[in-house]
């Protein structure tokens, strides 16, 4: 039986009495006792000194890694220059953020604006949308995630969510998933913006059909709607192109990035349009007036993330890693005797369904007894969310494998 030393009882008792009642009690129902004290690439250990596969990547914080050397360098450098961090001047270094976001983004969206975490960004798309059109219906999905702030929260598409914190913003309307017919219905003359996820994670991974954004994007040119793409989970990699909407070829009037944006080291969110939406949006004190926004510790993370992604061809790992990751995830679920259902996800964000709850939450506290830190789906208790690093190398994702399946094979035993 596992025991929680005294140091880590002290720690989680602090955290309980200052920070959070429930996310200690939480860990602990995972078999969590103790606590983080060194990450590098994709292994954290802990105070007893046990390394665990981080499958979790911070919920899609650490695309390229813990403590990435390059950006810790970079970032350390700057400190040490005793340069100002943020308003009221301008520096180079914004600059050379946002010239490095131009190169990246999909289609001719040479403006940017960063801010200070993905749920920000999402706050400040609906406000562009909203300020641009004249019109204030937004339309998002039932079962979609947009963040805790109260715009990313009032888009969000969940329940048990949002239900506590109404009355939220009005005349943001949620139709379901990955139907085109609906969304047509839905659409009316004072509809500003569809806002969607290329992929809904906190649902417990669901992919659309290979159409369906495409449809989206025709039927709001169609429309004169604008299309918001959510790719602060997607994006920077995470599926094996820079942003979900690359591969499918959609262009968006309105892109949201935040998570690993950072490369897990500063916290920053960020917006991205076309020149003739910014032309509003730059005549807006509201839209852009925020303390720390495109502060130069956040700008250089940008910067230091894009740069590594590209240099060490991230992305065309994450595609290869990617087909490795799922044909093995796809074998193991051949072989469960019915524990493990199907597997959907690309690159490394893949959500596992499970026969129940139950069978869930025995694999993951197995797992993570064995080293490998996976967690449920926050809304799909029967599914469990692997989402490691890029960085993760090919014999951890061996691992990863191995374990589920002596995981499976233990419990299949036991029944």
């Amino acid at each position: 039986m596992n025991t929680q030393n005294e140091k880590d009882t002290v720690i989680y008792q602090k955290y309980q009495d200052h920070i959070s009642t429930t996310y200690p009690s939480f860990l602990k129902k995972l078999g969590i006792l103790s606590t983080a004290v060194k990450a590098q690439g994709s292994i954290i250990e802990d105070s007893d000194g046990c390394e665990y596969i981080d499958c979790v990547s911070g919920y899609g914080v650490f695309n390229i890694g813990h403590n990435h050397p390059k950006i810790i360098n970079d970032i350390t450098n700057l400190l040490k220059q005793s340069q100002l961090f943020t308003n009221p001047f301008i520096t180079n270094i914004q600059i050379q953020a946002a010239e490095k976001l131009s190169e990246i983004a999909p289609g001719d969206m040479p403006y940017s604006f960063l801010c200070n975490s993905g749920s920000e960004a999402v706050d400040t798309a609906i406000k562009l949308a909203r300020l641009y059109t004249g019109k204030k219906e937004i339309i998002t999905s039932f079962n979609s995630f947009h963040g805790f702030t109260y715009g990313g929260l009032s888009a969000t598409g969940i329940h048990s969510f949002t239900k506590l914190f109404k009355p939220l913003i009005p005349q943001i309307i949620q139709v379901p998933y990955d139907d085109i017919n609906i969304i047509k219905k839905a659409i009316s003359k004072d509809t500003a913006a569809v806002l969607l996820e290329p992929i809904q994670h906190e649902a417990g991974i669901h992919i659309p059909s290979d159409d369906y954004l495409r449809q989206v994007r025709q039927l709001c040119n169609e429309h004169n709607v604008l299309l918001i793409i959510d790719e602060i989970k997607t994006g920077m990699g995470k599926t094996g192109a820079m942003f979900c909407c690359n591969e499918l070829g959609i262009i968006p009037d309105i892109l949201v990035l935040g998570k690993s944006l950072g490369g897990g080291v500063m916290p920053v969110g960020a917006i991205m349009a076309s020149k003739k939406l910014w032309r509003k949006f730059s005549y807006s004190f509201p839209m852009a007036a925020s303390s720390n926004s495109g502060n130069i510790l956040a700008c250089q993370a940008v910067i230091s993330t894009i740069d590594i992604l590209k240099e060490e061809k991230l992305l065309s790992e994450c595609q290869e890693k990617g087909i490795i990751f799922s044909n093995m995830l796809q074998q193991v679920i051949e072989t469960s005797e019915g524990l493990l259902k199907k597997v959907d996800g690309k690159g490394m964000l893949y959500g596992v369904k499970t026969n129940s709850a139950q069978t869930t939450l025995m694999i993951v506290k197995e797992m993570i007894q064995q080293g490998i830190l996976v967690f449920p789906s926050y809304l799909d208790a029967e599914t469990i969310i692997i989402e490691p690093s890029l960085v993760i190398s090919n014999e951890q994702i061996k691992k990863v494998i191995k374990v589920l399946d002596d995981v499976c094979k233990k419990m299949v035993a036991e029944l």
